[in-house]
């Protein structure tokens, strides 16, 4: 992407350098304004404050996390050391596994671990090495407690949603942000129909593993859409190593999606270009943590 060139949130028109700086969030601010919105965001019934001696890192995992899923209440730290995420009903999922011993086995997935990697918003596109895929590292447990852990399970809480003249089945929740990212693109449509194509649905729900390995796939939650593979390449069918595409891949659809919740798949060192995944709290850590402010 073109270093002195970002869009703006609106989808409509290139802004320069200027508007780009003025996007920006300080770092210096950062630690008063995750002290303001932990403190001024209004509790839900039952919902406990941060832990005190929270990491500046944390606190903004934890706000973003309940900002995206609401019905998680507090963060608490058992006797061994362990931090587990509490929903309403009494439900536990682990935010963060005991502080390891020196030689002691690889840390299990946890929340924390998968929101570690910053996910860069639009214009942002950087290269993309081994070991770089923010969000492909999912947490299970977390999206298994949200979603269902079961194909029955997941499809009692799917949604039909309409996407350019098909349905799709989602979850509720990303079935929703995907209504809104229709209409943000419905105008640009309008005057860009050439992007129509790149927009194709190829199917959202399928329960299912990620290819070539034995770990489910968003789909199995019903979080994520792929769209039109002529356009979206994936890694595995590809010998580019990265792909070009992902750097001229249409802003204006990542952008759209982005701003409702979605990651994509174009910015994985494994890229999967077609691959749009309802994954809320890493957009609002990437906001807030400096990369840009939210969309209006």
């Amino acid at each position: 992407m073109p270093g002195d060139v970002c869009k703006s949130p609106a989808l409509d028109k290139p802004q320069g350098r200027d508007a780009c700086s003025a996007m920006l969030l300080p770092a210096a601010l950062l630690p008063f304004l995750l002290t303001l919105l932990l403190a001024t965001v209004p509790a839900q019934a039952g919902t406990a404050g941060p832990p005190e001696g929270l990491s500046e890192e944390d606190a903004l995992n934890l706000h973003c996390l309940r900002e995206a899923y609401p019905a998680l209440r507090s963060l608490e730290t058992d006797s061994q050391g362990r931090q587990w995420l509490i929903f309403a009903d009494g439900r536990r999922v682990l935010y963060r596994e005991a502080p390891r011993a020196q030689g002691a086995p690889e840390a299990v997935r946890d929340v924390a671990a998968s929101m570690a990697a910053p996910y860069p918003l639009e214009p942002s596109r950087p290269p993309t090495p081994p070991g770089t895929s923010p969000g492909r590292l999912r947490p299970y447990d977390l999206l298994t407690a949200l979603y269902g852990g079961s194909r029955e399970s997941v499809n009692a809480g799917l949604v039909t949603v309409p996407w350019q003249g098909r349905s799709v089945r989602l979850s509720a929740p990303a079935a929703e942000a995907l209504g809104r990212v229709a209409r943000r693109l419905a105008a640009l449509l309008a005057e860009r129909p050439d992007l129509k194509p790149y927009i194709k649905s190829e199917g959202g729900f399928a329960w299912r593993s990620i290819a070539g390995e034995d770990r489910l796939s968003a789909h199995a939650f019903g979080i994520a859409l792929d769209l039109n593979a002529r356009f979206g390449p994936y890694w595995r069918w590809s010998r580019l190593m990265p792909h070009p595409r992902q750097q001229d891949y249409p802003p204006e659809i990542v952008e759209a999606f982005e701003a409702e919740g979605f990651i994509w798949g174009g910015k994985w060192h494994e890229y999967d270009l077609m691959h749009f995944e309802y994954r809320p709290e890493l957009l609002c850590k990437a906001r807030l943590a400096g990369k840009a402010r939210p969309a209006p």
